[in-house]
């Protein structure tokens, strides 16, 4: 009781000294003093003794002086807004929440507002195009919040005045750009061109996939009804920066209000920490608990989720996406149908890919339809993603993965095989049949040509120079080399452009959209596979067009099944360096000391092997690129090794001639490392995983040079602990039954007892 004696003193007091101040003439004093009457009444602490003490003058002339404040207020803030004087509307509304004016002050705020508006935002110049009196409105409607929220949302935001003025400013974008945007959508006719544009596009599709060329309508009337590819692209410049200025307002509308909503609670939080401190003086003081329900917290809809706005804005997003795949379709059939020109120079420029070999992928070329290709694709990608439009960026993203995998891949991996495997083929492409010796036969078979003195003689006619046939083969080599490089070129630029984009999507677009556009830009990663693939696959088909030229490289090298068998193992004899003869050795291990002693002064028929398929293996490295020679390589020195095996097969070995097979399987795999590009390959274990032939071999070698057969176990057991042995048991019993020193009883036991383990 003391306690609340004392508090209704106090409170008595402090009327008194209210009164005092509502006499003198200054607003913002009394403003403030009403400011604390009112938070006296709404803390409940005028008690009947408290207005007793202050005497019944004190309170009549709080009521009157709140009133008569309140009616001076209003009148001065109701001139004020009929002069548009924003000085004294800044120095009044501070104050009509002090006397519980915040409504009025509200609709007397925005009344001034909407003459603001209509004065500043008519003000457009003539001759503006559409996308800058658009920017022009957005321009001046985040000025409008910039400029006045921060006054309401403080000042009045018990009245909802924050919301009013968002409410407000988004109407008016909405009365101002819509009928603009309409008129563009008239006027740049983006309905037809986007009709016209989707009609085309099968079109231009089943002409890029189906090699279809017709030199009077190279791109399906897309010229004559959507527009030349330079105006397409300026109209989808305007329509994009539409987009963009529309993404930048809506952006700025939806962090305002996320703004709001935070400043709304932390106020609430403010309040709520404020009655508690209350409640828990109450309860110390009356030693009661005292209830104080504090409702929770609610974020407010400003504005709904979809506007009349946004819903024009993917309209146009909807036209421009439309036109952008017809545009990037175009693009390519024009450059595919440049290329296919016989007339025009197709340009054709350096590879640009980094190799670590001096000797491989020096005159790698590409051609410019990858580069144009890729270019159109990155292009539009990039120009959609630049709008901030979430919803057209992933239709672009989407179509332009859509494009390169299912039209663009068909595209060049057809020209790979018409334009590079088919004109590489030995003997009837631009690589030679046979050896480099055999030339001049070879050009007989071919059509009756020779070459004489220096000059290609075909039907007794000399046509042209030695130097300028090698000169023009090398140049034929080089541009169906660059065909196959393409597809090369197009992984590096498909994970590139995917990189770009997901940069982009980090750097311009809110969390809640990034998601979404990440799995649109991811789907690149499935269609530089699909490069991949077909750059693999092109090298497949190239390889098997070189398989019987290996095949053949190999039998001669190796000699057939009958001279296997022979007792000599010597070839004959081919004229070396100086002109002095040079004995050649077949396959043939079944070797005495003395064999063994004479082969070590003969050329053996691996470095002849090898010798034949780098003549052959060269011309490509160093045209192709570095990843694509590698690959080459390898499927070439799998083929070899393969027949190699099979001549194996048919051969006896003694402990000489294993020694010699390992020798030759050195020779080989360090023939194989140095035409390798890859460091990767440098390793043994690295490269006989890439080519399991290869490494067969070495097995083979390492599994007929065994002294005793007790020592095969042990091989074999380490080899699997290290994943280094392809080799079955039935073929381990094989070969070692060809060492004549090996009893072939013995051997099947000992291998009989591994295969029951």
């Amino acid at each position: 009781e003391l306690e609340r004696h004392a508090q209704d003193v106090e409170t008595a007091l402090f009327l008194r000294t209210i009164c005092q101040e509502l006499r003198q003439d200054n607003l913002k004093q009394a403003a403030l003093a009403i400011q604390e009457y009112n938070k006296l009444q709404r803390l409940e602490r005028l008690t009947p003794r408290a207005l007793a003490y202050a005497g019944e003058s004190s309170t009549n002339q709080v009521t009157l002086s709140s009133q008569a404040l309140q009616t001076n207020l209003l009148q001065r803030y109701e001139t004020a807004v009929d002069q548009s004087n924003l000085q004294v509307l800044g120095e009044l509304t501070p104050l009509l929440q002090m006397v519980q004016l915040e409504q009025q002050g509200v609709k007397l705020y925005l009344q001034y507002l909407t003459k603001h508006i209509e004065t500043e935002w008519n003000q457009q110049k003539e001759g503006d195009i559409t996308h800058m009196q658009m920017a022009r409105i957005y321009n001046n409607a985040v000025s409008t919040l910039r400029h006045h929220l921060p006054m309401l949302s403080h000042c009045l935001y018990k009245a909802d005045g924050d919301v009013a003025l968002v409410q407000l400013v988004h109407t008016q974008v909405e009365v101002y750009v819509i009928p603009l945007l309409s008129q563009y959508i008239r006027d740049s006719q983006l309905h037809t061109i986007s009709h016209h544009a989707q009609e085309i596009y099968p079109k231009l599709e089943e002409k890029l996939i189906g090699g279809l060329q017709d030199d009077d309508d190279d791109d399906a009337g897309f010229g004559t009804l959507v527009g030349t590819m330079s105006q397409v692209n300026g109209a989808l410049e305007e329509a994009a920066l539409l987009l963009q200025h529309a993404e930048s307002y809506t952006r700025f509308i939806q962090h305002t209000i996320s703004e709001i909503n935070k400043a709304r609670k932390l106020k609430w939080q403010q309040e709520k920490e404020a009655l508690q401190v209350e409640r828990e003086r109450q309860e110390w003081a009356t030693g009661k608990v005292v209830s104080a329900k504090v409702e929770e917290f609610k974020e407010l809809e400003i504005l709904p989720a979809h506007c009349q706005l946004q819903e024009v804005v993917a309209e146009v997003g909807g036209y421009y996406s439309g036109i952008e795949r017809s545009l990037l379709l175009a693009s390519m059939q024009r450059a595919v149908h440049a290329a296919n020109d016989s007339e025009a120079v197709y340009p054709y420029s350096p590879l640009g890919m980094k190799s670590h070999s001096s000797s491989c992928g020096t005159r790698a070329l590409k051609t410019s339809l990858v580069e144009t290709c890729l270019y159109a694709a990155r292009h539009g990608m990039q120009r959609a993603f630049a709008t901030g439009h979430t919803g057209t960026a992933a239709a672009c993203a989407n179509f332009g993965s859509d494009i390169l995998a299912s039209v663009l891949v068909q595209v060049m991996t057809g020209r790979a095989q018409e334009l590079g495997v088919a004109a590489l083929k030995p003997g009837e492409g631009l690589l030679l049949a046979g050896s480099s010796s055999s030339l001049a036969s070879n050009l007989i078979r071919q059509g009756q040509n020779a070459v004489v003195g220096g000059a290609v003689v075909i039907g007794g006619q000399p046509v042209m120079n030695e130097a300028k046939r090698q000169e023009h083969v090398q140049q034929g080599i080089a541009k169906a080399c660059a065909t196959l490089n393409d597809l090369e070129v197009a992984v590096h630029h498909t994970k590139h452009l995917e990189r770009l984009l997901m940069e982009a999507i980090e750097k311009g677009y809110p969390p809640h959209d990034a998601e979404q556009l990440r799995m649109c830009v991811k789907s690149l990663g499935p269609v530089a596979d699909s490069f991949l693939a077909a750059s693999d696959g092109a090298v497949d088909s190239l390889l098997s067009v070189l398989a019987t030229r290996v095949r053949s490289i190999v039998n001669d090298a190796v000699g057939s099944e009958g001279s296997a068998a022979s007792a000599s193992f010597m070839g004959s004899s081919v004229m070396g360096s100086h002109g002095i003869p040079q004995m050649t050795v077949r396959m043939n291990y079944n070797l005495d000391d003395d064999a063994y002693q004479l082969l070590q002064l003969s050329e053996g028929f691996m470095a002849r092997m090898c010798a034949s398929l780098d003549e052959l293996m060269q011309p490509l490295r160093i045209h192709l690129a570095p990843r694509l020679s590698d690959v080459m390589v390898l499927g070439l020195i799998s083929l070899a090794a393969k027949r190699i095996e099979s001549a194996l097969r048919r051969n006896k070995f003694t402990a000489l001639g294993a020694l010699a097979l390992d020798s030759d399987m050195r020779d080989l795999l360090a023939f194989v490392k140095d035409r390798l590009d890859s460091p990767d390959f440098k390793s043994n274990v690295s490269l006989y995983r890439a080519c399991t032939p290869l490494a067969r071999l070495m097995q083979i070698s390492k599994l007929m040079n065994v002294d005793d057969l007790e020592d095969v176990l042990e091989l074999i057991s380490a080899s699997k602990r290290k994943g280094n042995w392809d080799i079955k048991l039935e073929d381990a019993k094989a070969f070692l039954s060809m060492r004549v020193e090996f009893e072939g009883r013995k051997v099947n036991e000992l291998l009989r007892i591994s295969d029951d383990e």
